[in-house]
């Protein structure tokens, strides 16, 4: 049974370079479901990226659903329930 050890090298900080623009266009995503008060549907990505939408969105009170599988695994990031009821 051979053991395996998972290593992430992030050179110049890239990875974080790359969360942070993801996070400004999550910003940019945010602020047309607050404005429209429609869902938008994201592209298919990465689980990482995914979390990445999710924490962003609920931070600014947004609601978010992941859906489909695989490689089509995408988010949708939804209205707050109070702006839904409206």
């Amino acid at each position: 049974n051979k053991e395996f050890t998972r290593v992430s090298v992030d050179i110049a900080d890239y990875k974080k370079q790359r969360a942070d623009r993801l996070a400004e266009k999550v910003e940019g995503w945010v602020a047309k479901v607050k404005s429209s008060g429609e869902d938008y549907t994201l592209k298919p990505m990465n689980s990482a990226d995914r979390r990445i939408v999710h924490k962003v969105a609920d931070e600014a009170g947004l609601r978010t659903e992941s859906v489909g599988e695989g490689r089509d695994r995408h988010v949708v990031i939804k209205p707050s329930e109070e702006a839904a009821s409206d």
